[in-house]
């Protein structure tokens, strides 16, 4: 009788170790500080997350992309996600512009004929805040720094953002860098 259960029991734990190699679990490849940059990137990276930002830039640096996939930092088991739209993240470039003033409503005085002799005064402005204008460059075209013409106008740089999301929810705001 001692026989036939250890038989069993050896049966149960081969053919268990066997079917765990075939099962749906997801496996944990990426470091704790990658994983991390999923709880951290949403927030801006706060206080307590220096590894996580650090392994994203060492990610970016390698040509990854900035988030590992989520499978690689969970470990589940069956019935735990059941219901649940997946997370995943977006990346890419945005042109950035930077919070300017601009004229709303001009005053215009003088002759306003042929001679081109009217004088255009702004009387009132608007402070207008910084934008990033996803997937596009900023672009300069034309000749020295104070004839150029930027597409989108007003943009100064070409920055990277990222953000984390599940089903249609977005988490935390989108990161620029």
């Amino acid at each position: 009788m001692r026989l036939i259960s250890r038989r069993v029991i050896s049966t149960f734990i081969v053919a268990g170790l066997a079917s765990a190699s075939y099962l749906p679990y997801p496996s944990k490849a990426a470091s704790q500080d990658e994983c991390s940059i999923w709880l951290c990137l949403p927030g801006g990276f706060p206080s307590g997350c220096g590894g996580a930002k650090s392994a994203m830039k060492k990610r970016i640096k390698k040509g990854k992309s900035p988030l590992p996939n989520f499978g690689e930092c969970v470990v589940s088991s069956p019935g735990d996600s059941q219901g649940q739209p997946p997370m995943y993240s977006n990346h890419g470039i945005a042109a950035y512009i930077p919070a300017h003033t601009t004229c709303v409503k001009w005053n215009i005085t003088g002759g306003g004929g042929r001679n081109g002799s009217e004088k255009r005064t702004c009387v009132q402005t608007e402070r207008v805040p910084e934008q990033y204008v996803k997937g596009t460059s900023c672009r300069r075209y034309g000749g020295s720094n104070s004839s150029y013409t930027e597409n989108p106008k007003g943009c100064t740089s070409t920055v990277n953002w990222a953000e984390v999301w599940q089903g249609n929810q977005q988490y935390g705001d989108t990161y620029y860098w």
